[in-house]
């Protein structure tokens, strides 16, 4: 496994696939979806690929040529905003931050809109579990 940075914030991938696969509201909103997510932060990536709705794989690094159709990151000073307990105005989802602040949230977007609540229950178990392990 290849990581381009050492940034601070780490994902714990696997705590986060199991809560996904567990979460019945993620479950429920993600029925039927098969995508793959490249999430990065600063240029350090992670990979998401859901299969018929549950997170068949979450990984960091890349292994080559992981493909992607929707692409979600930027800096690890707006991650950190994103990942707090309580987050700001516009720190509170993916697609604000994109409008907002120095943040990508692009690719499939036809395919990322017609299961958005899935990827806003991405974005709130993400930061749960971070949270989670900051204070661990």
């Amino acid at each position: 496994m290849n990581t381009e940075t050492n940034p601070d914030l780490v994902l714990p991938v696997d705590t986060i696939r199991d809560r996904l696969n567990q979460d019945p509201e993620f479950l429920l909103a993600a029925r039927f979806w098969y995508c793959d997510i490249r999430f990065f932060i600063d240029k350090d990536p992670y990979f998401m690929r859901i299969e018929n709705g549950r997170v068949d794989r979450f990984q960091h690094g890349t292994q080559g040529g992981d493909p992607y159709a929707i692409n979600i990151g930027g800096p690890e000073e707006v991650w950190n905003k994103m990942m707090s307990r309580f987050p700001q105005p516009f720190y509170h989802d993916w697609f604000a931050a994109s409008i907002h602040h120095d943040f990508t949230f692009g690719g499939n977007l036809e395919s990322a809109f017609a299961y958005y609540y899935a990827i806003r229950r991405i974005n709130a178990v993400m930061r749960d579990t971070v949270v989670e392990s900051q204070s661990a």
